[in-house]
């Protein structure tokens, strides 16, 4: 696996996708045919028989490859929660769940089996049903939707929903739906649709022109963003666009504008918020189909050899031929398809594109309408047929089938507020997402400026006083452009009663409408009022000078150089110090709450993890994977260095997990670029997003630049054991002065993230925690020792 797994458990469903493209046609009768997706897919089931950290033990073994390494790899996804929603009986009546105007409340984590009426309209596993916007910022997120008879989830009239980290497999019909049009302001981030099967229109459907032939993401208006999402196996489509005028349908809707208000628009010309990081593969059709004609949905439009009846038909595609204008394209970041037949089409002109990777594909655009099309960093490997094919430019007047794009942005971010936390004390956590065609600058509530986690849709976070247990605030967001938010999220809660949602703020300033209030000191700063450092025995660093001046001031070797037999093992001396433990931007609630902790002594720290001959010299022995001298040890359960620090003396210790991370951070903060990653740490060798630079296992110890400190790989090329027992809720009462780790513990923590990790795993405040007799190939340590006491 590319990733660290967790919360599964013997018994669990696991999915893994196929990595191989079904058959368009299959030969019936002397007769092309379009058969059943499920008559030869590869994309299966197995059961989960045992689990560790590093990988999973199946049941019963695949019955088919999937391809599990490099760019272009399957996914495998846990389909089983401890929360089920489902029918009673699958083969009798099915049921529904929905949300309705005013509705409250998210779902995270849960199951969803079986449910979906089969061709009935608005009776979906999960159903926002014309919400509008009275649900900002309610989510779906980590919900496995799997055995529908009619759809996954659906939006319905409904805006400013967020749905992150779902898993859609195997449904009747289009899988992660927009019902009617209207919908904008919604963000789909990083979900997975598998087998969206094709099904047939639902009788008095909103729309006439839907077919239901089985799209993973199925949208009628692009003001929406989609984001890291994956579209694997479907009948028809991974991602599909269509809005089409007929005799009984006009597509000039009441649509939300970016001030808050409602006006009748065209939607076919309405462009994406975002649409980034989305990928495609074993398609057997569409990967992506962007407002295009539908090909082929059932064997009645071929003719004997395979072949469209009526191709006049189908010219203009869904749209006719009308898009955004060439100011305001549909701007397509980062797209991947692969194993796929057709990889994309549009008959909307005005895209452009920002990085277009195919591999393996038939046709990588077909037939599509490239007037006004901008196509940039394209990267197209192993195309049976066609890269380009019989592509046409058609548009309004010849001015605009030959004017280049020309984007401007002009176009404000969107925020929502996800969520809140009260806290012991008078004070609230919000957080919430941000999303942006370009770059979110910026996120404020009520005028204080929120922690931010840059991305395609960046997640951000503030904690503010809640006098007397009720607070009102307002979230609003600014980008790179300059544009703020004109229609901004306004609520109200109380502890211990349901929020109100306020009717959202709509104005041309550029400045919200500023809520003052008295925020409290931080409950760090608190905390470190009780020590006074005056009686502690080594004064505290601050920073505004080196480590090897504060050695000076302190009479102490900024360096020392211990031998283990005839090998040397050089140390470093890291300061005694005050600093803010954990993050409250990390995915992670185990890093959560940032507190203060003062280090009341300096200690010694290895300057590089320890190394295979370092370990050889006091043990005599060789665990490692991944042979060379210089390599950092690895194959060692905590354990194991418990044995190796007995053996060695010299009041050699691992690391306090405070410790660690104060070394780690060396006076800067938690999260570097992936570029600036790459000069001090071997990472992401396995990640697809973002990949780092690690070769395939460690790397000598060493090889990548020193912290601030002149350590050496405290991120990346191993995790390395602490001393500490590992509680995820350990930060809420960890002590301020020295802390240890939670007594009641058993799991042994592990810091650092590995060569295989990914940059959220390579950072100072990550915290794993592992049993501490497990071994594996990532697992490694340094060793600390402590100066002489004052």
């Amino acid at each position: 696996l590319a990733n660290q797994v967790a919360d599964r458990k013997p018994g669990d469903q696991l999915l893994f996708t196929t990595t191989t493209m079904s058959d368009f046609y299959q030969e019936r009768d002397g007769r092309r045919v379009i058969p059943s997706l499920l008559d030869d897919s590869e994309t299966e089931t197995a059961e989960l028989s045992g689990a560790s950290k590093l990988g999973l033990r199946l049941k019963t073994p695949l019955q088919h490859e999937h391809q599990a390494l490099g760019k272009f790899r399957g996914e495998v996804a846990n389909l089983s929660r401890n929360v089920i929603v489902e029918s009673a009986d699958p083969q009798g009546v099915r049921g529904h769940t929905a949300y309705h105007h005013g509705s409250t409340g998210s779902i995270s984590y849960a199951e969803f089996r079986h449910l979906g009426k089969e061709g009935v309209l608005g009776r979906y596993p999960i159903h926002f049903h014309l919400c509008g916007d009275t649900m900002r910022g309610s989510s779906v997120t980590g919900v496995s939707v799997w055995d529908s008879a009619n759809r996954w989830i659906t939006l319905h009239g409904t805006n400013f929903i967020l749905v992150r980290d779902c898993i859609g497999y195997r449904s009747t019909g289009h899988g992660f739906f927009f019902e009617d049009g209207t919908e904008v302001n919604n963000v789909l981030d990083h979900n997975l649709a598998v087998q969206a099967l094709m099904g047939k229109p639902l009788p008095k459907q909103m729309l006439p022109f839907d077919t239901n032939d089985g799209a993973g993401f199925w949208w009628a208006n692009c003001g929406n963003s989609f984001t890291r999402n994956v579209a694997v196996d479907c009948g028809k489509f991974g991602y599909r666009f269509q809005m089409t005028r007929t005799p009984d349908f006009s597509p000039e809707l009441s649509v939300l504008n970016a001030k808050g208000d409602r006006e009748k628009t065209d939607v076919r010309t309405i462009p994406f918020v975002r649409f980034d990081g989305n990928e495609a593969h074993s398609q057997r059709r569409f990967a992506f189909n962007l407002g295009g004609f539908h090909g082929q949905s059932e064997t009645a439009d071929l003719d004997r050899d395979g072949h469209v009846i009526d191709r006049g038909a189908y010219l203009g595609g869904d749209v006719q031929g009308i898009g955004p204008d060439f100011q305001h394209p549909f701007e397509i970041k980062n797209y991947l398809v692969w194993g796929s037949h057709w990889g994309f089409h549009t008959a909307a002109p005005n895209v452009r594109i920002q990085g277009f990777t195919a591999h393996d594909v038939n046709y990588v655009f077909w037939r599509s309408n490239l007037a006004g099309n901008d196509y940039n960093g394209l990267d197209c490997t192993d195309i049976h047929v066609s890269t380009f094919f019989n592509g046409w430019g058609a548009s309004a007047d010849r001015e605009a089938q030959l004017r280049y794009v020309e984007p401007v942005d002009d176009t404000p971010p969107v925020t929502l507020i996800t969520g809140w936390q009260w806290l012991k004390d008078e004070r609230v956590k919000i957080r919430g997402v941000a999303v942006d065609g370009g770059s979110v600058r910026q996120v404020k509530v009520n005028g204080e400026e929120a922690t931010l986690i840059p991305g395609p849709v960046s997640d951000w976070s503030i904690t503010l006083l809640a006098k007397d247990g009720r607070l009102d605030f307002e979230a609003q967001a600014f980008d790179e452009a300059g544009n703020a938010e004109l229609n901004r999220q306004h609520q109200v809660i109380t502890r211990g009663s349901r929020p109100t949602q306020l009717a959202p703020t709509a104005t041309s300033a550029p400045e919200p409408a500023i809520v003052t209030l008295n925020l409290p000191v931080p409950t760090a700063t608190l905390r470190e009022a009780l020590i006074d450092p005056k009686n502690l025995p080594w004064p505290l660093w601050d920073g505004s000078e080196s480590a090897a001046d504060y050695a000076k001031r302190v009479h102490l070797p900024a360096t020392r150089t211990l031998q283990l037999g005839d090998t040397p093992l050089e140390l470093v001396l890291v300061p005694a110090a005050s600093y803010v433990m954990g993050s409250s931007s990390g995915s992670d609630s185990d890093e959560q709450p940032p507190h203060r902790v003062v280090i009341s002594k300096p200690y010694y720290l290895g300057k590089y993890e320890l190394t295979q001959r370092q370990y050889a010299a006091v043990t005599g022995s060789h665990p490692s994977y991944f042979r060379g001298p210089d390599r950092p040890v690895e194959q060692v359960s905590w354990l194991d260095t418990q044995a190796f620090l007995s053996k060695a003396g010299q009041g050699l210790r691992l690391p306090t997990e405070a410790e660690w991370e104060f070394a780690s951070r060396a006076g800067t903060g938690d999260s570097l670029k992936p570029d600036q990653l790459s000069k001090i740490a071997w990472w992401g060798h396995s990640v697809t997003e973002y990949a780092g630079n690690a070769p395939d296992g460690t790397g000598d110890v060493g090889g990548r630049e020193p912290n601030a400190f002149g350590l050496h790989d405290m991120l990346g090329n191993v995790y390395e054991w602490c001393a500490d027992t590992y509680a995820p809720d350990y930060y809420s009462s960890s002590p301020v002065l020295d802390p240890q780790g939670s007594a009641a513990a058993e799991e042994k923590v592990l810091r650092g993230g590995s060569w295989e990790s990914s940059a959220a795993h390579c950072r100072p405040a990550n915290r794993n925690g592992f049993s501490q007799q497990s071994r594996g190939y990532l697992l490694g340590f340094r060793v600390a020792a402590p100066v002489p006491d004052k």
